[in-house]
């Protein structure tokens, strides 16, 4: 019994995702000077607002220690605060500084712009379906 990488779910699926993540990495890293863990983080908390640390892990599927230097960095570049959390004091809480909302709202157009370039090869029913299946297999996985 073999394995046909061409059309094995896992390699496929692992291939397709570094080969995004590092094409849309040259649209804020060059011209924005951000990294892959800190565009991640950075969206992240311009999605869901506040979080601490260990909840940015689970959001952006990113271990604590790669967390932690991103947001390290973030907060040096005054793009992230880190605030007292009221309910947990031993866990900061992270949010977006102005200047980090304002260089979120730079990248968002660039982003789009990136994403449907990608996404002009698929027509709209096509679209739908992928969106469809991402969310299949993302709840069999978290069942």
């Amino acid at each position: 019994m073999k394995i046909d990488l061409a059309t094995f779910l896992p390699y496929q699926l692992t291939n397709i995702a570094t080969h995004v993540s590092n094409d849309f990495a040259k649209v804020y890293q060059t011209k924005y000077g951000l990294n892959i863990p800190q565009w991640r983080i950075l969206a992240n908390l311009a999605q869901y607002g506040q979080s601490n640390a260990k909840d940015l892990c689970t959001q952006a599927n990113m271990d604590k220690s790669t967390v932690s230097r991103a947001v390290k960095v973030l907060i040096d570049r005054g793009l992230v605060r880190s605030e007292l959390n009221k309910q947990d004091k031993r866990a900061a809480l992270l949010v977006l500084s102005q200047a980090g909302q304002s260089l979120y709202e730079q990248i968002t157009p660039d982003a789009l712009n990136w994403e449907k370039q990608l996404l002009s090869t698929l027509t709209n029913e096509e679209y739908e379906v992928l969106v469809n299946i991402f969310e299949k297999l993302n709840n069999k996985l978290k069942a």
